[in-house]
């Protein structure tokens, strides 16, 4: 029976131990439960630690009382972690089988997870009008911090402290309102009645307006709804109607993209809109501001949050649908730490919380067109375009025995001109970043290699640097590299050609052209790619070259023609999911072509034409692709027919993760049901990376429960092996990446 009086506190400490720790209750409250979800002070070892209280329980076993040590204090009045996101934040721990302060970190901003109280100031803040976004557009003349601070604005409300993260000073901000482009919202303002201008929506085509009245039929109860619309089927209007509907009715809306690079239009879109009521949330973002914006979800005031993957766990206590767009992209997948789906937390979010998940892609992932032949979610096409813009022709070009001038073919040259002398623009695609991906000393042949990773070092020539894309390691092109018998590279051969040299070759090509090019190198500062952005609207840009950056979400209405570049090199990576990430990169990069009233066409440059994914790609039949693809998955049992998880471990020996691994390998062979492959373990795709050598080991099952259950028991087993101290080791579930 259990005594009354005897209680234990169970704690998830804010650290990566794969265990949650019991403590007694405070010796200064002992008699007053604490709330799951608050903060406590925890010793731990020889110090103390943050953790989040998950459970705060009775108990008649003396025994236990005798070796526990109390609280040290509690740190919240109320939870700040409320009981929906803590029962998805226990669903996480189990599913992923990681440790439970890894996943509590994922749910609070930095300043909490230190222990400091939570912000409990609303900031002055002011929203764009719509004369500061006519400003913005091209109506006024602008320096470059009124321009910086109205691209803010755009994004969401503008409050005080984030002036310094824009550089901005109180003086061009009261500028700005005194101009009537931005307008203060008061303190009170969670408490007005919402106001939703209906005539700022566009009309929806009878497609659209199927696939909103389905959804929307459905808002008070759980579903999962693929959007399967082609690209410029008007999608993101679809969400715009939703979330006004939401908005009337109370609710919040979560949308959710995968790069930070796809918010600025989106969230344009959805400012204009809704103005204050739009909230934003990304890796960019500073503490005190990624603080800031929790406080305004959690107090309401948010009512549609747009952000990247971790905004999946932002608190939003009146949310009513979750809208996840480019609901494929692998950026969904954290690669790292807590290593989770910002997809599939969505689904389950909405399922506990019995609400609808819009998922919306070009090119939705074959695990979700997989669920919807097993009826688990509901296909919504969209196959034509909204505005009555036509689809992009596709077209291969055999590039055999070709000449090309810095990877440019005649016939594709010849298109770009005619485009250029029409007044439209062209984009080229290349993702491959840098002057060149391989560089070789023209005096003895050698080739220059990172000395950290299993990698050959770019040349990214503007800046005189050679630089690992792995680890991040550079030397400038001048020093003496070691093992390099000649010294220095007094001469050398870029091999291969990057978006860095492609943008030299073109304006050698192309002098009377306007050339722009979109990389992670050329967009290093804040702001650069909303500017680059404009000027490709303003039409100030005749010829784009960009990288993955550009290749989805983005709307140029005067792109017609899109190059592939390179055609094949998609084609020939290592890994069973390379033919549907091809495919969806490029269907994906075809949709930026013929948006507006022109018509589009698409060159993709090859020397593989006869392949059979350029067959789907020239009539753009993602369907037949995926149907076929589904079908050789089924017959090979990978998925999504199968769950699949990686074991990986690295060590600064090659041997160590290898011995490692399969020790355990051998254990669970022994040990688990015939029905769990195991796989390994085998050396990483990429064995060295960062000075250490990495290795993999394979699990898979068709049952998931049965692969749970294994994974646990492997887990159990790393406990016991010696060798797990001479490792870093982690698991990887629904692994993305399995070289």
């Amino acid at each position: 029976m259990i005594q009354p009086g005897l209680r234990t506190v169970r704690v998830a400490v804010l650290s990566p131990l794969r265990s949650f720790f019991d403590y007694l209750p405070p010796e200064s409250g002992a008699a007053t439960p604490i709330a799951p979800g608050s903060r406590v002070r925890v010793p731990l070892g020889r110090s103390e630690r943050i953790g989040v209280v998950v459970r705060d329980c009775a108990t008649g076993d003396d025994a236990v009382h005798q070796d526990l040590k109390p609280v040290r204090a509690v740190l919240d009045a109320e939870p700040v972690i409320d009981a929906s996101l803590m029962a998805l934040a226990l669903w996480a721990i189990q599913y992923y089988h990681c440790p439970p302060g890894e996943v509590f970190d994922a749910l609070l901003p930095t300043e909490l997870r230190r222990g400091e109280p939570p912000r409990q100031t609303r900031e002055p803040a002011w929203q764009l009008t719509p004369a500061g976004s006519a400003a913005l557009q091209g109506g006024e003349r602008l320096g470059p911090r009124q321009r910086e601070l109205l691209e803010s604005a755009h994004k969401g409300a503008v409050t005080r402290s984030g002036l310094a993260d824009l550089n901005a000073k109180i003086r061009v901000l009261r500028d700005a309102e005194r101009r009537g482009w931005l307008m203060p919202i008061g303190e009170d303002s969670t408490l007005k009645p919402v106001v939703v201008d209906a005539e700022r929506f566009l009309p929806l085509n009878p497609g659209q307006s199927e696939a909103c009245t389905k959804i929307g039929d459905g808002l008070d109860t759980f579903g999962v709804h693929l959007l399967h619309g082609v690209t410029g089927s008007g999608k993101t209007e679809i969400y715009l109607h939703l979330a006004r509907e939401v908005i009337l009715r109370g609710g919040q809306i979560l949308l959710l993209v995968p790069e930070i690079g796809l918010t600025e239009q989106i969230v344009r879109r959805f400012s204009e809109r809704f103005g204050a009521m739009v909230g934003l949330v990304h890796s960019e973002l500073s503490d005190r501001a990624r603080a800031l914006e929790w406080q305004r979800c959690r107090r309401g005031e948010v009512r549609i949050l747009l952000g990247t993957r971790s905004a999946v766990w932002m608190p939003l206590p009146e949310l009513a649908l979750i809208v996840v767009d480019e609901e494929h992209d692998a950026s969904f997948k954290q690669q790292e730490g807590f290593r989770y789906s910002a997809r599939d937390v969505a689904v389950m979010r909405a399922r506990r919380l019995n609400i609808p998940v819009v998922l919306g892609s070009a090119t939705p992932s074959l695990e979700s067109l997989a669920n919807c032949e097993r009826g688990k979610y509901a296909y919504l096409p969209l196959d034509e375009r909204a505005g009555g813009a036509s689809l992009p022709s596709i077209r291969v070009l055999d590039i055999r025995g070709m000449r090309l001038s810095s990877g440019i073919s005649d016939p594709l040259r010849r298109a770009i001109l005619e485009r250029a002398e029409r007044g439209e623009q062209s984009l080229l695609f290349l993702n491959r970043r840098g002057f060149a991906p391989v560089v070789l000393c023209h005096a003895c042949g050698w080739i220059a290699g990172c000395p950290r990773c299993d990698s050959r070092l770019v040349l990214h020539q503007e800046q005189g640097r050679l630089r690992c894309h792995h680890c991040g390691f550079e030397r400038r092109t001048d020093a003496v590299l070691p093992g390099h018998p000649c010294g220095r590279l007094e001469t050398y051969a870029g091999v291969g050609i990057g978006t860095e040299q492609l943008e030299g070759a073109l304006e050698g090509i192309f002098p009377g052209l306007r050339i722009l090019r979109i990389d992670r190198d050329a967009m290093r500062h804040k702001g650069d790619l909303e500017r680059a952005f404009a000027r490709i609207r303003q039409r100030e840009v005749d010829l784009l070259i960009g990288t993955q950056m550009i290749a989805k979400g983005h709307d140029f209405a005067h792109v017609t023609l899109v190059g592939i570049v390179d055609g094949d090199s998609g084609l020939l990576a290592r890994d069973f999911r390379a033919e549907e990430r091809f495919m969806q990169t490029v269907l994906q990069v075809a949709g930026r072509a013929g948006r507006g009233e022109q018509a589009g066409e698409v060159l993709i440059q090859s020397h593989h034409p006869e392949h059979p994914v350029f067959g789907f790609l020239r009539t753009a039949d993602y369907r037949g692709f995926a149907a076929r693809a589904l079908a050789e998955r089924a017959e090979a049992e990978m998925p999504p027919h199968t769950a699949l998880a990686m074991l990986r471990a690295e060590a600064p020996a090659r041997e160590t993760p290898q011995a490692f691994l399969r020790e355990l390998a051998d254990w669970l062979r022994q040990t688990l049901p015939q029905a769990v492959f195991i796989g390994g373990p085998v050396p990483a795709l990429m064995e060295r990376k960062v000075g250490r050598y990495r290795a993999n080991l394979l699990l898979s099952c068709a049952d998931r429960g049965v692969l749970a259950a294994a994974l646990e028991a492997a887990l159990m087993k790393i406990r016991t092996l010696p060798m797990a101290r001479r490792v870093r080791w982690h698991l990887d579930v629904d692994a993305q990446e399995t070289g």
